[in-house]
């Protein structure tokens, strides 16, 4: 074995990588997700076959830089358009909801109990009971937000246009009512960047034009 030319070989897939990792994005090192997770396995898997074969050393980088430009291309084609976006990557789901569990939405996402206690003790969180609300994440994280700090729920309602009907069913609130009240106060929903729900508080960012640079938040009374 040629320990200089493995050598070499292996310091330019490492340099690769990090080039590769930088065009990324900082997301793709610190919020895998599913779609981010695949991509990575399959550029490292790559880059192996092409340490251990002579031949296929050039190929893989060829098919290296493939994966990085139809990463890009659907990165930019979940920011254009929500409805993708949440097939590739998933939607938040709500597993605590004012200290009550949220069993069928455990299940459907494969999370015990166990999973749940054991990010609690990483948050130290001693029982659920100081929970107000417990959100799990495309990423697989869990975000928690402590009873002690927030005392009521607000949760988004609206992203890029497209309305969170589990948000809403979970605030108790109904898609026809809020689109309603929206069109009273003559808003387009559609171009509703954020907006969020807090009792009958409704918080938002709209878009008049597609040259809108900068949006300020706006409050609306839902009555």
């Amino acid at each position: 074995m040629n320990y200089g030319i493995l050598f070499l070989k292996i310091s330019s897939v490492f340099f690769l990588l990090i080039i590769v990792l930088r065009i990324l994005g900082k997301r793709e090192v610190g919020e895998l997700s599913i779609f981010d997770l695949v991509v990575l396995l399959i550029i490292a898997d790559i880059a192996a076959l092409g340490i251990d074969n002579d031949e296929f050393i050039i190929p893989s980088y060829f098919c290296v830089l493939i994966l990085v430009v139809f990463q890009k291309a659907l990165s930019l084609l979940l920011v254009k358009v929500a409805k993708f976006r949440n097939i590739i990557d998933g939607s938040p789901t709500i597993l605590v909801m004012e200290g009550k569990l949220q069993i069928k939405n455990m299940r459907k996402e494969h999370y015990t109990i166990d999973d749940l206690v054991s990010q609690m003790r990483i948050d130290h969180i001693m029982d659920i009971d100081e929970i107000q609300l417990a959100i799990l994440e495309t990423n697989g994280t869990l975000s928690i937000f402590r009873n002690t700090r927030f005392d009521e729920i607000k949760l988004p309602v609206i992203k890029s246009g497209q309305i969170i009907k589990e948000n809403l069913k979970a605030l108790n609130w109904e898609e026809e009512q809020l689109k309603n009240k929206i069109k009273n106060h003559n808003l387009d929903y559609k171009k509703i960047i954020y907006a969020s729900l807090y009792r009958n508080t409704f918080y938002y960012f709209y878009r008049e034009n597609k040259k809108d640079q900068e949006l300020e938040g706006r409050r609306l009374e839902l009555r």
